[in-house]
């Protein structure tokens, strides 16, 4: 599912070569993947302008976005991702606390058009890996945890 869209973003990515986010780009990029990253407070990631926002992605219905943040940012990018039609989102460990788990909980059983994945227990109405297409990923040595460079690495 996440991996069907043909385009991807990661926010989160930075000029910091050791933050995940940064990381994660690094290896969607390497994967040849069509990856914009999104950060407002840097000016690029890896040489490629970085967009403010989710709301500066051209297509957000046929993009797929991973979330590299702290829970208490990540809940207004979950808001954003729904209310513009984002096609999937994909929050890496850690990026989810129990207000990000209840609006996906909620967004889901309201019928949101976006699809959510991510690593926490699983609560209902929210998926815990990813389910169609390539399998989910995980955590180097742990299939309890996705995560993207895992899966990328598959």
């Amino acid at each position: 599912m996440f991996l069907s869209a043909p385009s991807f973003a990661v926010v989160g990515a930075s000029d910091d070569e050791t933050k995940f986010g940064t990381i994660v780009f690094k290896a969607m990029l390497e994967n040849g993947m069509d990856v914009t990253p999104i950060n407002p407070f840097v000016t690029a990631s890896q040489g490629i302008p970085c967009l403010p926002s989710l709301a500066d992605i051209p297509d957000p219905a046929r993009t797929s976005i991973s979330v590299v943040t702290p829970p208490t940012a990540t809940l207004e990018i979950l808001r954003q991702a729904h209310a513009l039609g984002v096609f999937a989102v994909w929050l890496q460990p850690g990026a989810e606390d129990t207000a990000v788990l209840d609006f996906i909980a909620n967004a889901t059983a309201a019928g949101s058009a976006t699809s959510f994945i991510h690593a926490a227990p699983p609560r209902p109405g929210a998926v815990r890996r990813q389910t169609t297409g390539t399998s989910g990923g995980c955590l180097v040595n742990d299939p309890d945890f996705p995560d993207v460079i895992s899966t990328l690495r598959r």
